[in-house]
């Protein structure tokens, strides 16, 4: 078991020494500092920490060797940079905004509801057209808050675009009378 230990650590050390020399030389500083010295370690093996490199330029991701991978950053920043977005694109929404969003209008067109059927008119007649919405939308309520929402949205865009073709129209002239020839 202590062999199987210590040929996993061995090649977790390897893994490490790999990677901090392929990083950035900043990056290289920080993590010699913080590399786990073992007294067995002997420089040249595979467990020690590579020496730092004096500085050597940047590759990018399209520019690494053909036989050789970029590394999972470069890819990560190669991915970016091609689902980059003209300016002035709508940004697609995030899953969580859209799910906030959607609760948020199914609340709200609940409440809307609610509010609506205990303002409703107490003594109506069974065949008050006020009363008769409000006992539809009770019940679309109780068997499709889905379908609620969205016929709440449908009738709150109609009556903004009655309220806003009603401010736009000219208040309509009254036509001079025509004065009668006597």
């Amino acid at each position: 078991m202590a062999d199987t230990a210590d040929a996993v650590r061995a090649h977790y050390r390897a893994a490490l020494a790999r990677r901090l020399e392929a990083a950035p030389p900043a990056v290289q500083r920080l993590l010699q500092d913080k590399w786990p010295p073992r007294e067995e370690d002997t420089p040249g093996e595979p467990g020690v920490a590579p020496a730092v490199p004096a500085a050597r330029p940047r590759r990018r991701a399209a520019a690494s060797p053909p036989g050789k991978p970029a590394s999972p950053l470069a890819q990560l920043n190669q991915h970016i940079a091609d689902g980059v977005q003209p300016p002035g694109a709508p940004r697609p929404e995030l899953r969580s905004a859209q799910a906030f969003r959607e609760t948020w209008s199914r609340i709200c067109a609940e409440d809307d509801v609610h509010q609506a059927v205990q303002r409703g008119p107490e003594n109506a007649g069974p065949l008050n057209s006020h009363r008769l919405v409000l006992r539809t939308l009770g019940l679309m309520r109780e068997l499709s808050p889905d379908y609620l929402r969205r016929f709440m949205a449908h009738a709150d865009t109609l009556l903004w675009l009655d309220d806003a073709s009603a401010r736009l129209k000219p208040p309509a002239v009254k036509p001079k009378a025509s004065r009668q020839k006597k």
